[in-house]
């Protein structure tokens, strides 16, 4: 199957593009790393819980549920907003549409979900609250990030670009958390010495990073005009549940998928987890965070020019395989070294940090263009372009498991403690964090990239 020749998107706009990331990983960011730090802080801050931390039914606890529902509204809405996408006639193109509506919302509700309505203790309406505004969180940014990842395959036209385009994407991303994890700490904290307290310093420090991020995301849409780099602009006008079906009878998107789900839910818990890392197993103030963060960050920089050139070389498989193994010997080592965190252990378990990533690297770079090689793939088998539906797809099984995630992760804190004198919860996340990654080690293995490789050989000769 031959497609029409598009042109290849010049490098400052690929840039532009890219830098999209950065907004929405940002927004992201911000509610995994502080928004249960934020409603739960651990009793040495002597600051009242904003919501319960009681468990229901012996397992959901409101913090849990409010995530689980914000991911589960998120992974329905995923193949609606994905086929919508794919059958969008609009003039503007069948992606652009969605960034323009999607990026203003979504800075908005990572807003509101910091503005709790009552600041002075437990509330269930908090939760009622932080419920709701998860949900619209995850609505808009489904509306703008799905398009925009639709937008990887139709953009690379080859798989040497799609690489290249997906680190953009990854450096961009990796960018954002640089900032959220890094540089939020400081502006925080230096708010809270010109006076404010913890809770009102995030929350300034929340809407200066917002408003950031809605300048990236309206800027990202200037980088590329779909009729000129994009492919076919007209729409395939097949219906969802088709869609969807067709997208899941495809056995290698099956088994990727496993593999994703079980490496996203490792990284979840690390990026729940990250604060009370530096708070609980190595006894330091929340800006310690900043240390951890940069050495993980670090880590994963280091690796982008290898990841790069060994998936080109190796191919996708093994540099991603080999990640996930590193995750796994990292979160074990930390599990066991965290009930002595002195001397040489102090330091083995802070290199553990730096070596997580890679599995970083490995996660921002690569899990797209494989995703985009599928979607390539099939257009060359039925000569539908479905991309949109090929990363929606993924949101049902995938955000379930995130949300799972987070109701594990509420669940350790709450049963088993999430303080310095009752560390337990956050040490067994590091342990559920490396048995979940050594699964994911497991089923990456039996993906047939050879094969997806194999349908994708004519694309050599084209734009």
């Amino acid at each position: 199957m031959k497609q029409t020749s598009a042109v290849s998107l010049p490098l400052a706009g690929q840039l532009l593009y890219s830098s999209g990331s950065a907004a929405f990983t940002m927004l992201e960011r911000l509610i995994l790393l502080y928004m249960p730090f934020y409603y739960l802080p651990p009793k040495e801050f002597n600051l009242p819980n904003l919501v319960p931390d009681r468990t229901y039914l012996g397992l959901v606890t409101v913090l849990g549920a409010a995530l689980l529902i914000g991911r589960v509204f998120d992974g329905f809405a995923d193949p609606v907003v994905a086929s919508l996408s794919d059958n969008n006639r609009s003039g503007l193109g069948r992606r652009k549409l969605f960034l323009i509506i999607g990026g203003l919302p979504l800075a908005l509700s990572t807003l509101l979900v910091f503005q709790p309505p009552d600041l002075t203790g437990v509330s269930l309406f908090n939760g009622l609250w932080l419920a709701i505004f998860m949900a619209i969180f995850y609505l808009a940014f489904t509306s703008y990030v799905n398009p925009y990842l639709a937008l990887l395959p139709e953009l690379g036209h080859n798989n040497a670009l799609r690489i290249n385009l997906s680190t953009m994407i990854a450096f961009f991303g990796l960018l954002g958390m640089v900032l959220v994890a890094m540089i939020f700490p400081l502006l925080a904290g230096s708010l809270q010495d010109a006076g404010l307290g913890l809770r009102a310093a995030y929350r300034n420090s929340v809407m200066i990073f917002t408003v950031i991020a809605v300048i990236i995301l309206y800027a990202a849409t200037l980088g590329f005009k779909e009729k000129l780099h994009c492919i076919p602009a007209v729409a395939p006008q097949i219906g969802t549940w088709s869609s969807l079906r067709h997208t899941f009878s495809i056995k290698p998107f099956r088994i990727f998928l496993g593999g994703e789900m079980f490496l996203q839910f490792a990284m979840n818990l690390v990026t729940l987890g990250l604060i009370y890392y530096a708070v609980v197993l190595f006894e330091r103030d929340e800006r310690f965070m900043i240390v951890l963060a940069g050495l993980t960050i670090g880590g994963a920089l280091l690796s982008f020019p290898l990841v790069n050139i060994a998936a080109k070389k190796a191919g996708k498989k093994k540099i991603i395989t080999t990640g996930v193994l590193s995750l796994s010997v990292s979160g074990l080592i930390i599990f066991l070294f965290s009930f002595n965190m002195t001397g040489i252990y102090y330091y083995i378990s802070l290199a553990m940090f730096f070596l997580a990533g890679f599995p970083l690297a490995v996660l921002t770079i690569l899990i797209n263009p494989t995703i985009a090689d599928l979607a390539r793939a099939d257009y060359y088998k039925t000569g539908q372009r479905r991309e949109a539906m090929f990363f929606g797809a993924r949101a049902i099984p995938l955000k379930l498991t995130i949300a799972l995630a987070g109701v594990v992760f509420a669940y350790l804190l709450s049963v088993f403690g999430k303080d310095i004198a009752g560390p337990l919860g956050v040490q067994l996340s590091a342990l559920v964090v490396s048995l979940a990654a050594a699964g994911s080690f497991i089923i990456f293995r039996f993906y047939p990239e050879q094969q997806v490789l194999m349908e994708l050989r004519d694309e050599v000769s084209e734009g």
